[in-house]
């Protein structure tokens, strides 16, 4: 069953997750591909050399799904901004349709205020990233739908205040008069009922959406987030108050060291963190050491490349699975008359099927995993499938089930047991207190 919040009826979406801008990343394939798994996603509009480039890169989007999605603009400090203007007339202009419905704003509040009540005439639902309690009430008072209240553990720009995602969404669901999305850190169906429980629509997730079949990256970026973890960061331009979290590799921590020698002096830098070093690990060498490119501490979370629909479907399945089994059953009620006669707990039966897959499964179950996923997903819809996967090193499996007899009706129909993927299975009973 979907959850619904503000986010998903706003935008007409089936998740309340969000891919965020990101530079470099944002392209049209993966915002489809998000589109397409019921979350929306944003085109990064200043990764686009020209407003025309945007454009077309927006046109792409569209023929590549008919769901709603997202364009990220952000107003950061630069020796020559872009022509922000120029940027902000083609959403405008692209929203016609109707499917470009989310724009999602981040940076400066001197120059925010006209394009938020530009893109808010033209009909859009807009967002605004911020890292702080009092930056999220100044983009509420100038007409922003919602927040994406950014902890320090996100990627890119944390801000100054290093304010942590238990304190900074606890104090957002009290003091904002309009709703917010979790971001920074956020990758798994946990940290969804988690966010939810402390009020926020959704989430926000950047990193995580890097390490997905559909992003237009090179495969040794995505394996980098695979094998980092929660050390794998480092923050540059601290001495020039406009952090960043990175992904710790020479090129940071040469930034690092130059800055300890040269506080504040950003031309000592620059030639290390232009975005052109940036474009071309991700797009050209693959070369994980080359350039400055951002990376959240939630790359600890990630632990497999997966397809955005694997990744959305699995997170909102542990979300809910947490939230109808886990959250309810931790509360009891007892009246005066039952204080002395509480009941056991009640136990909970549930079903784990456990495949083995043969060698080469990645090449193998290509002509069937359509099939595969479709019943996956049929399962899923009728409740009898909770939550399941690939193992991380594809040597089998794990799904959970209602009962024993959907397992068992699972394999009857399911194409990697008939074509020989799946080499051996069990299906065994497992009870959550």
């Amino acid at each position: 069953m979907p959850i619904s919040t503000k986010l998903t009826r706003s935008l007409g979406i089936t998740h309340p997750l969000i891919q965020g801008g990101m530079h470099y990343v944002g392209y049209a394939p993966l915002v489809a591909a998000v589109g397409n798994a019921g979350g929306i996603g944003c085109i990064t509009a200043l990764t686009q050399p020209t407003p025309e480039a945007l454009q077309k890169e927006i046109r792409t989007c569209k023929a590549l799904t008919k769901k709603p999605f997202g364009v990220n603009l952000t107003l950061l400090p630069a020796l020559q901004p872009p022509n922000y203007e120029a940027f902000a007339q083609v959403v405008e202009d692209e929203m016609a349709s109707g499917q470009l419905r989310m724009i999602e704003t981040a940076g400066h509040f001197k120059g925010l205020e006209p394009f938020v009540k530009k893109f808010k005439a033209a009909g859009a639902f807009v967002i605004h990233k911020c890292v702080t309690i009092r930056h999220a009430k100044s983009a509420e008072k100038i007409g922003v739908d919602m927040i994406s209240m950014d902890g320090f553990d996100c990627a890119g720009h944390p801000g100054e205040a290093d304010i942590g995602n238990w304190v900074l969404f606890a104090k957002a669901a009290r003091e904002l008069k309009i709703p917010f999305v979790a971001s920074g850190g956020c990758a798994d169906g946990k940290q969804l009922a988690a966010a939810i429980a402390m009020g926020a629509e959704g989430m926000n997730m950047g990193t995580r959406f890097m390490a997905t079949t559909e992003a237009p990256i090179h495969h040794n970026i995505k394996q980098a987030l695979v094998d980092a973890d929660e050390h794998s960061t480092t923050l540059i331009m601290r001495s020039m108050r406009n952090t960043e979290r990175a992904f710790k590799n020479k090129a940071a921590m040469q930034v690092v060291e130059i800055e300890k020698e040269n506080p504040g002096d950003f031309s000592k830098i620059a030639h290390i963190v232009r975005g052109d070093n940036y474009r071309r690990a991700f797009q050209e060498t693959g070369d994980i050491e080359e350039g400055v490119w951002s990376a959240g501490t939630v790359m600890g979370l990630i632990d497999s490349i997966v397809t955005c629909q694997e990744l959305c479907d699995n997170i909102v399945a542990e979300a809910e699975e947490v939230i109808k089994g886990r959250l309810s059953s931790s509360v009891t009620f007892v009246s005066d008359d039952d204080e002395g006669s509480k009941a056991p707990p009640k136990i909970t039966p549930y079903w784990l099927l456990q495949y083995t897959y043969t060698d080469n499964v990645l090449e193998k179950r290509v002509p069937h995993r359509p099939e595969h996923l479709g019943l996956a997903g049929k399962f899923k819809s009728e409740g009898k499938l909770v939550m399941g996967g690939a193992l991380g090193d594809l040597t089998g499996a794990t799904v959970i089930f209602r009962s024993k007899e959907d397992a068992e009706e699972f394999v009857s129909q399911d194409p990697y047991v008939k074509n020989g993927i799946v080499t051996g299975y069990e299906v065994k009973e497992w009870s959550v207190v």
